[in-house]
């Protein structure tokens, strides 16, 4: 029920940035923070992540579904196994930033980004983000590390 919860923490707790940043940041506005290490900004992104699907927004919507039912079916699946823990906090993280990210999409016709990353490399100082990617990035780090942990675990048990 914790890593439920913890979904439902992500989704209305980046909803309610987005909302703010759509309220108070006009389109186009930029504002270095913490020396220039990131840069806060209001981005409406229609095309899913990358602009992967710029002409096929349908498609992305229906793989972003699929992959999000995927994660949940997984971690109901995982609820009912003692430990595994990483595993299940890399879903419920997942699990919100997916859902969070498809709601905007569906409601609003685009997902809000709303910082980057003041660094070098021009491609990644270009790119966008919200608090949901991050968590779908960090929840799928922390999945995948409990996977290979479950993993080695049990080969070492035979």
């Amino acid at each position: 029920m914790v890593f439920l919860c913890l979904a439902a923490i992500v989704f209305v707790l980046d909803h309610f940035i987005k909302s703010y940043v759509d309220l108070h940041c006009p389109q186009g506005s930029r504002r270095e923070v913490l020396d220039g290490k990131i840069v806060l900004q209001n981005y409406h992104n229609p095309h899913g992540a990358f602009g992967l699907f710029r002409g096929r927004e349908s498609l992305g919507e229906t793989l972003s579904a699929g992959a999000l039912l995927s994660v949940f079916w997984d971690l109901i699946r995982l609820l009912f196994s003692k430990g595994r823990k990483l595993e299940k906090i890399g879903l419920g993280l997942a699990l919100g930033g997916g859902a969070n990210n498809l709601y905007d999409n569906k409601v609003k016709g685009y997902v809000s980004d709303y910082f980057s990353f003041g660094v070098k490399n021009e491609r990644l100082r270009k790119m966008v983000f919200n608090l949901s990617d991050m968590c779908i990035f960090l929840g799928a780090l922390f999945y995948l590390t409990g996977q290979i942990i479950f993993l080695y675990k049990k080969e070492e048990k035979s």
